[in-house]
């Protein structure tokens, strides 16, 4: 088929228009050869007659299908032109607001210029790993192209991010250099990726600054290598960079500015630290400024950022020193004397400032600013300078001093980065400047175009090759393809007798000018094509770039290129007291000495036999281009031996410009020339076996079937050709196969509308016959219906009138009867009240005089009985008076008084006794309420329903409970960290210890030899009597024996005496009722003795009663004052726990780290001075056992040698066989045994046929055994060591899915047997009588239980990472790519960066997995957590977390890939869905909250289903996707656009996907613009969270639930494959 054949009626093409650049128009009649009009039919509906010649106007660009409109890469659109690429762009940036697109091997990126949320941690997560078709457009598919092909083919890689002034090439290159930071992190704590990415503020306010075009522009170029070691993290990074603009430092145009480091200064003036600079003289320009770009801030910045890369505080102070100098520097006055050919400085401060911050004399630097020295072979002069030449002067000592800061500031920033380690390989990044054009170019954008020439002419070549590889490797015959080379371009610039070596020629020359060299440049190169002349000036010339032409203005280029500073000033800077000073302007003594660096690192000095001699001026020095020329070669040496990556930054308003001078519209040209599309033979199969008949697909070969067919369709064997993998098509023919399947699709369609069309007026007419018949017959009988209701109305009238008149006139009879009853009843009434009236007044006179009457009599009756008893009371009351007071006198009383007052004392004391207990539980109480008033606080419950209540208290549970696992999690590192400090200082001490050891035993040895000498020599000298000993002994025993008969003398006579006291007091208690004589009984003056006993046993009482009672107020104070301290001690607390929750949640983190860090800090305190204590102990007993040794060895000399020990014999009890009672008995040296068997050595399989947790049972019994026998040593002992042990294993099996598994069902167990057995009536509720009998007497492991918790959270975190882990490579695969529904997915062409190409592996790899093997995957997780007998609670969570995994991995993936974002894949993801449910349904999971994770999926799937057309489908849209995010982001439009762009651009996961939506084939409908705005609108009410992507790395707070155990202890069953043959059931 012929070209011309395409331009038929409704063929879509493309016209140019000045205004818009191209215009698309329809053909309304179709084009035959030798045509001169073309018919178009515009957009706006008017016609246009299209003049058509063969050289001056040709054909118009043909467009492409719709369905290859929003291509992701431009290489894949079947007609490759320029309106072509500029529609594509606008559709993804406008429509689909996709700022990315690949151009072949060039990304292009178009500056929105607003910060989007597509560039945090879990983007970076979400394209790590993933091959760079795999995912959407983006600047980290490009970094991790870099990256894996820096690890796979181990070769250097360079990303070169290019475009203009304000195209956002530092954004986009930083944000490389952060990915790179966040994947290949430093396997060390040197944080080598921090300072890499802290550079960036340095060098961008030390670099950068505001131009016309851009706010943040960097005036220099530069390329930073990242290096990496064999592990492929980041060890270190080196930068070089590329001419700074210095002029901007003494000169800048309209509406620019000066670089960001003055200003960030000017607006830190009224700082302390930089009030000695004296900036308040500079702040009246600078002020207003500083406030618009946020100079303060960014300066707070640079600050931290010198400090992460090590520059030292006093070399900051420097620094600023040395910009406040060049800021005073440029406001020196310096004024023309009278004769016009000298000058002199003005009084002004500034030159004292100057020369103060940077500590020179200032008298010399008067002089030579105005003077210079002129050598000559015979003398040397000084000459005074002009006002100009001294302002020159002037201007270029500042360029210079800010020149050799800038480098010396980047040379510290290379040592920061630099490592001693080998570095493996590196990658690039290059941002440099791109191809510039204004008004006035000079000298910069001279050398700035040149690099780009440079830049360019090595992309096409890389483009050219992988072109001729792609052929090479599909084995196609190469034909060469021409493409522009830029090499006579660059051969004008730096070839002999070019524009750079006339420049430098010209810079020799003692008188040489600027007219001087502009003339030569005529001279030599007139007859260059890409040198041309301007007609209106002499002084400029135009090179013809690849790009554009530009007008270079020769003023200034060759004082720019000598960039010529007078040596004087140079060598009064050099004497500057300041040293850093001094070292920015010293200079390398070439030839003088040469250090060599040696094999083992050390250097070597080598001096030359002769002296060189020393150059005569600095003028002599090397040029600036000369200097930037060589460092350009050397930057392109570096590029060629590296993989270049290429990033085209782009400015909206000034696309098309910039597509030019890119490469990327020469990228398509290449491409174009040869063969574009590229289809693998299945995909062509796929999409194209509708033009196929069926005899044609009966060959089982797919190769020779789409051979055939293309034979068959395209006569020209020219416009394809076979490759090994793929069929090659030139440029539009694949338009016109899907021109063809469009054509066939549509002859079915019409065939199929006939069809069905027809069948559809059948059943019409049909049915339309049977509702007249149907109509007909339900209006007949609705006509007689309608008779017969008139015959009953009319009956039923007739009725009513009867009933009706009857009614009305017994009404009327009824309301006369009850007018007349009525009148009756009142008249009755009234004669009845005036007879009561008459009788009843002397009824209430009666009634008052009786009621008197009686009172009167009630009164007199009780005033008599109250005088009665009054009298008897009082006789009674005199009676008890005495006989109190005779019972008052008697000893019996008082015995009773004491009685009492001892009772009293009882009852105080168990009542202190009380208070006391009390208080301690309430100190108990309190610290267990702090320790977990964290979890147990909750916010007062708001009025609504219960459901409500319940649901905010659990959520904020959870929160909680998060927070606590993170703390626990955080807790668990510090322990670890503090653990592995603990080795190294044991190891430390470890040969101390055993001499200490070795010394203590040897002196325990010759303390028990002295026991043995000294009880031998005792046992000895039993038998020699010693009476001088006995004596003694027997004087003793008699003094104690006399001591213990007086005192029981003593004890008989007090007994005698109470008594005597006692029978006394019966006497006087009879005398009372007897005549017997006081005198008789005081006779013998016992009366008077036993009183005088008697007082003094009370006085005695008494004296006790009163020590006691001060006891107990002492008592009482103490326990108020404890109580005080308790209480001061819980409000304090309560502040905290208060102060803690007003905090952040981060904050709250952060806190309770640091008051757990104290804790720890005092524990360990504690432990050192008790430590101390010990050694003091330890040395003490030393000098007593040197002591003891020196008398041992006395006493050895003076005694005979020792007897022979006496044999003992040893007998054996046996003891009865017992009942078991569930414990293990061990001994104490047998615990490391245990433990390694148990636990270390263990293995999930040597116990799969035994009871689940077995290990933590067996653990268990031995505990109990430990506080059965009341040692609490061998306790402590043993949960240690199983807690240390359980996370060594888990330590070394960290990937290891059955072993965490297993380990986590273990301890939780034995956290559940701890609880169980604890004792707590909390916990013993669901126990056997039995198991509460095993219950633990001794000791209260509360604080084990808590260490465990933590632990099995651990357990438990450290199992959620392995299985994801696991499964993070099949989820993709299986849940978006694998058809499990066949032969409904479709197939588009993909472009060069085609999924299929970049797979390593056919089907065992990320491509292989279905969804079958991740459910296989899901049900081996659950079987094994059965297995292992781990809580059915636990499983669910660890399914639920799991789950979730899959939805945000599956939904991110879904957010960043439009080639998965269709009606059919929507399908596929939801029958994924379903199987999965249907899973959770076999395993009895589907009632819990594992299916809510995947409700994002499911309303993303059914999102990809829905209608998406009217306002109706736009309403269901939002009311069903619930769980999905929207929330806008603004961003302004950009300034000087010559079209209308969009303001808003929309990130948000509902609008996201609906922009994704991409139709596979010509059928389906895109969504519109409007539509999506229609959403837009409608979500603007809902506040979700500004986020993209979901979270994979959240995990759901655990919760472990208590579930006690049914089995017996004492019948548990312990295998001897085990080898536990040394623990003895009890």
């Amino acid at each position: 088929m012929s070209c011309l054949e395409l331009y038929s009626s409704y063929t879509r093409v493309w016209i140019p228009d000045p205004e818009e650049v191209w215009r698309a128009a329809e053909i309304i009649k179709d084009y035959k050869e030798g045509d001169p009009i073309l018919h178009l039919k515009l957009e706006d509906e008017s016609t246009l007659e299209y003049p058509i010649g063969q050289k001056d106007n040709p054909l118009p660009f043909l467009r492409n299908p719709d369905i290859l409109v929003g291509e992701n890469d431009l290489t894949a659109l079947s007609y490759l032109h320029e309106p072509a690429v500029l529609h594509n762009l606008r559709v993804r940036f406008l429509e689909s607001n996709h700022i990315y697109t690949y151009c072949g091997i060039v990304l292009v990126a178009i500056n929105p210029y607003e910060q989007l949320p597509i560039y945090g941690e879990e983007v970076i997560n979400a394209y790590s790993g993933q091959n760079m078709g795999d995912m959407d457009p983006h600047i980290f598919a490009v970094a991790e192209e870099a990256y894996k092909q820096m690890a796979r083919d181990e070769k250097n890689q360079s990303i070169i991010v290019s475009g203009e002034s304000g195209a956002g090439k530092t954004v986009s290159a930083k944000y490389a250099m952060r990915y790179f930071a966040t994947v290949g992190g430093s396997a060390n704590d040197t944080s080598v990726e921090e300072k890499v990415l802290a550079s960036n503020p340095i060098m961008e306010a030390i670099g950068n600054a505001k131009t016309t075009r851009n706010d943040n522009s960097s005036r220099f170029g530069k390329y930073i290598q990242i290096g990496f070691d064999r592990q492929y993290h980041i060890i270190g990074a080196n930068m070089r960079t590329y001419l700074l603009e210095k002029s901007r430092v003494v000169f800048q145009a309209e509406d620019e500015r000066n670089y960001h480091i003055f200003y960030q200064l000017c607006a830190s003036a009224s700082l302390q630290e930089f009030k000695d600079l004296k900036l308040e003289l500079l702040l009246t320009v600078c002020v207003c400024v500083c406030v618009c770009v946020r100079a303060r801030a960014h300066a707070r910045k640079c600050i931290l950022s010198m400090h992460c890369t090590g520059v030292k505080d006093s070399h900051q102070g420097s620094i600023y020193k040395i910009i406040a100098s060049i800021l005073h520097l440029g406001n020196v006055e310096i004024r023309s004397e009278r004769d016009g050919e000298s000058c002199r400085i003005s009084d002004n401060p500034s030159l004292h400032h100057f020369c103060r911050l940077l500590g020179v004399e200032q008298d010399q630097m008067e002089h030579w600013l105005c003077h210079r020295k002129l050598v000559t072979t015979a003398e040397t002069y000084v000459k005074s300078m002009s006002h100009a030449q001294a302002t020159n002067a002037r201007n270029a000592l500042a360029k210079h001093i800010y020149a050799h800061l800038f480098d010396w500031i980047v040379q510290h920033i290379n040592k920061a980065l630099f490592t001693t380690t080998k570095q493996h390989s590196f990658i690039g990044v290059l941002d440099i400047y791109g191809f510039e054009t204004f008004e006035f170019n000079s000298f910069e954008q001279f050398c700035i175009n040149y690099a780009n020439e440079k830049l360019q002419q090595q992309f096409n070549s890389h483009v050219f090759k992988l072109e001729q590889e792609e052929y090479m490797k599909e084995q196609i015959p190469w034909t060469l393809i021409d493409f522009y080379d830029n090499q006579p371009c660059i051969d004008l610039i730096e070839a002999k007798l070019g524009i750079l070596d006339l420049l430098d020629e010209e810079c020799k020359v003692p008188k040489g000018t600027d007219q001087n060299w502009a003339q030569k440049l005529y001279d030599h190169h007139s007859s260059s094509n890409h040198f041309q002349k301007p007609r209106m000036s002499n002084t400029s010339f135009i090179v013809v770039h690849f790009a554009d032409k530009v007008e270079y203005q020769c003023d200034g280029f060759l004082e720019k290129n000598r960039d010529t500073v007078y040596e004087e000033q140079i060598n009064i800077l050099k004497a500057s007291k300041f040293q850093l000073v001094a070292d920015l302007f010293q200079e390398a003594k070439e030839g003088s000495t040469t250090s060599v660096t040696t094999s083992k690192g050390s250097k070597i000095n080598v001096r030359p036999v002769k002296p060189s001699p020393k150059p005569p001026n600095r003028e002599h020095r090397k040029t600036v281009g000369h200097q930037f020329r060589n460092s350009l070669h050397l930057l392109m040496e570096t590029l060629n031996a590296t993989t270049p990556h290429y990033v085209r930054l782009l400015r909206a308003c000034r696309a098309v410009q910039q597509l030019r001078a890119c490469g990327v519209l020469e990228t398509i040209r290449i491409s174009a020339a040869g063969y574009p599309s590229r289809w693998t033979y299945m995909d062509f199969f796929n999409r194209y076996r509708v033009l196929m008949k069926k005899k044609e697909m009966a060959s089982g070969d797919k190769k020779v079937i789409c051979k055939n067919l293309l034979e068959t369709l395209i006569k020209d064997p020219d416009k394809f050709q076979f490759g090994k993998t793929k069929i090659f098509f030139r440029a539009g023919q694949v338009a016109y196969l899907e021109k063809l399947r469009t054509d066939k699709f549509r002859a079915a369609c019409i065939k199929i509308q006939k069809t069905v069309r027809g069948w559809l007026q059948r059943i019409r007419y049909q049915r339309i016959r049977k509702a007249a018949v149907t109509i007909q017959r339900y209006g007949r009988g609705y006509l007689a219906r309608r008779y017969v209701e008139y015959l009953r109305l009319t009956r039923a009238a007739l009725i009513c009138q009867k009933q009706l008149r009857m009614v009305r006139e017994r009404r009327a009879y009824l309301r006369i009867h009850r007018a007349v009853v009525t009148i009756q009843a009142f008249t009755r009434g009234m004669h009845t009240r005036r007879l009561y009236q008459e009788h009843h007044k002397a009824t209430i006179i009666q009634k008052s005089v009786r009621g008197w009457m009686e009172r009167k009599k009630f009164r007199r009756a009780r005033n008599a009985a109250v005088v009665i008893q009054c009298a008897y009371r009082r006789l009674l009351a005199k009676r008890q008076l005495k006989q109190l007071k005779i019972e008052a006198r008697s000893a019996e009383h008082l015995k009773k008084l004491n009685v009492g007052m001892e009772n009293k004392i009882v009852q105080l004391q168990r009542k202190m006794d009380d208070q006391v207990h009390t208080s301690c539980h309430f100190s108990i109480a309190t610290n267990f309420a702090d320790v977990w008033s964290v979890c147990s606080l909750q916010p007062p419950v708001q009025e609504g329903s219960v459901s409500q209540r319940e649901a905010g208290l659990q959520a904020e549970l959870d929160a909680e409970r998060q927070r606590y696992q993170n703390l626990v999690k955080e807790f668990s590192r510090l322990e670890q960290r503090y653990d592995n400090l603990q080795e190294e200082v044991s190891l430390a001490k470890v040969r101390e210890r055993q001499e200490l050891e070795t010394e203590n035993k040897k002196l325990k040895n010759e303390l028990n030899e002295l026991r043995k000498a000294i009880a031998e020599n005792a046992t000895k000298n039993s038998n020699s009597p010693s009476s001088e000993v006995q004596d003694s002994y027997n004087v003793l025993l008699s003094q104690l024996k006399a001591a213990n008969e007086e005192l029981e003398a003593r004890k008989e006579e007090v007994l005698i005496l109470r008594t005597q006291i006692v029978s006394s007091a019966q006497q006087n208690v009879a005398a009372n009722h007897s005549t017997q004589d006081w005198g008789y009984l005081n006779e013998d003056g016992e009366l008077g003795l036993a009183y005088q006993g008697l007082k003094q046993v009370a006085r005695l009482l008494e004296a006790q009663l009163q020590t006691q009672t001060r006891q107990h107020e002492d008592e009482l104070e103490a326990l108020r004052t404890q109580n005080e301290m308790l209480r001061e001690d819980l409000e304090r607390k309560q502040e905290l726990i208060s102060h803690t929750l007003s905090l952040s949640p981060d904050a709250q983190v952060e806190f309770s780290i640091q008051q757990e860090l104290t804790r720890l800090t005092n524990e360990n305190l504690d432990l050192k001075e008790l430590v101390e204590k010990l050694e003091k102990n330890e040395k003490k007993l030393k000098k007593q056992l040197r002591i003891y040794m020196k008398k041992v060895q006395e006493l050895e000399g003076k005694q005979s040698p020792r007897q022979p020990r006496a044999v003992t014999r040893v007998f054996t009890v046996q003891r009865k066989e017992k009942d078991f009672e569930g414990m293990l008995e061990y001994n104490k040296e047998d615990e490391p045994l245990l433990i390694k068997t148990l636990i270390t050595d263990m293995k999930p399989h040597n116990v799969s046929a035994t009871v689940p947790c077995l290990p933590a049972y067996v653990l268990f019994m031995c505990i109990r055994h430990a506080d059965y026998i009341n040692d609490d040593q061998k306790v402590h002992s043993l949960l240690t060591s199983t807690i240390n042990a359980i996370k060594k294993v888990l330590k070394k099996h960290n990937n290891d899915f059955e072993m965490t598994s297993f380990w986590l069902a273990n301890t939780s167990r034995l956290l559940h047997c701890l609880k169980q057995y604890s004792g707590d009536e909390g916990f013993m509720t669901h126990n056997t009588p039995k198991q509460n009998e095993h219950c633990l007497k001794n000791f209260d492991l509360a604080e084990y239980r808590q260490v465990l918790s933590d632990l099995s959270i651990q357990i438990y975190q450290q199992l959620i990472k392995v299985a994801e882990d696991i499964m993070q490579p099949m989820i993709v695969s299986a849940m978006l790519e694998s058809e499990s529904i066949p032969s409904l997915a479709g197939v588009k062409p993909m472009g060069y960066r085609n999924r299929s190409s970049s797979m390593d592996c056919d089907g065992e790899g990320p491509g292989g997995y279905t969804l079958v093997a991740l459910i296989r995957q899901l049900g081996q997780f659950h079987s094994t957590m059965a297995d292992h007998g781990l809580d059915p609670e636990i499983v669910q969570q660890v399914i639920r977390q799991l789950f979730y995994c899959i939805n945000a991995i599956t939904l991110n993936n879904l957010l960043l890939r439009k080639d998965v974002c269709s009606w059919s894949t929507g399908l596929q993801l939801r029958y994924n869905i379903s199987q999965l449910e249907e899973w959770l349904r076999g395993k009895n999971l589907h009632q819990t909250a594992t299916v809510g994770t995947m409700e994002p999926l499911i309303q993303a799937a059914q999102l990809l289903q829905v209608k998406k057309k009217t306002s109706q489908d736009a309403e269901e849209i939002c009311s069903l996707c619930t769980a999905l995010t929207a929330q806008q982001f603004h961003c302004p439009p950009c300034e000087g656009s010559s079209t209308k762009l969009k303001a808003i651009v929309f990130i948000l996961q509902i609008v996201k996907i609906l922009n994704l939506y991409t139709p596979l084939n010509e059928f389906e409908e895109r969504v519109t613009v409007s539509f999506i705005r229609n959403i837009q609108g409608r979500l603007q009410e809902r506040n979700d969270p500004p986020t993209l992507l979901v979270d994979t790395k959240h995990i759901f707070p655990v919760l472990f639930p208590y579930t006690p155990s049914a089995l017996s202890l004492e019948n548990l069953h312990i295998p001897a494959s085990l080898s536990l043959d040394f623990l003895t059931r009890v």
